[in-house]
């Protein structure tokens, strides 16, 4: 067995491999750290874009940190994310060529490779959280909200639901219409 960890900025996922077969999924907040949970994996791959988190983990004798440059991606910038570049090989294996990934965290990433595989760039916008308590630290008067559970109508009679309304609807308009553009240009 061995374990696969993608650490983002706010959320660790967990993948537990038999060979190159995935067995369990798990997922915990960024603070999370049990040493003992990893015993049974015979190693442990790290990709992060938290240099904090990296540190912790190389103190285990068996983890191995992946590096974007031992991505096999084609196009990429040294400054790309390693959990960008592994969506889209991660998309590629399992979909196909090209592909558009939506990755939805504390930042919102929309990475894309075309048929070649080779990365043709891609859009980074603050998550929706992120956006929620701008909006709070930013301003005088408007208060602080949480991600409703329901997508709220386009059109709100509410402070707090205007807010949820403007950042969802918002921004999911704003996703639509770069993957409407994307699709005109790699389909």
């Amino acid at each position: 067995m061995w374990l696969a960890v993608n650490i983002g900025n706010t959320r660790q996922h967990w993948g537990w491999f038999s060979d190159n077969e995935l067995v369990l999924t798990a997922d915990y907040p960024l603070d999370y750290w049990n040493e003992e949970a990893t015993y049974p994996a015979e190693k442990i791959v790290i990709a992060s874009v938290v240099p904090n988190q990296i540190l912790r983990w190389q103190s285990l004798s068996r983890t191995q940190i992946l590096t974007l440059e031992q991505v096999p991606l084609s196009g990429k910038y040294f400054t790309l994310g390693v959990d960008r570049a592994l969506n889209l090989i991660g998309a590629a294996d399992s979909y196909g060529l090209p592909a558009l990934v939506v990755d939805f965290g504390t930042a919102i990433t929309l990475s894309s490779i075309d048929e070649r595989g080779e990365f043709v760039g891609g859009c980074i916008l603050p998550g929706f959280r992120s956006q929620l308590r701008a909006l709070k630290n930013t301003t005088a008067n408007l208060p602080e909200v949480d991600l409703p559970e329901v997508l709220p109508p386009f059109l709100s009679l509410s402070t707090e639901l205007a807010i949820q309304s403007g950042v969802l609807q918002i921004t999911l308009a704003g996703i639509e219409q770069v993957c409407q553009q994307w699709r005109r240009q790699y389909t």
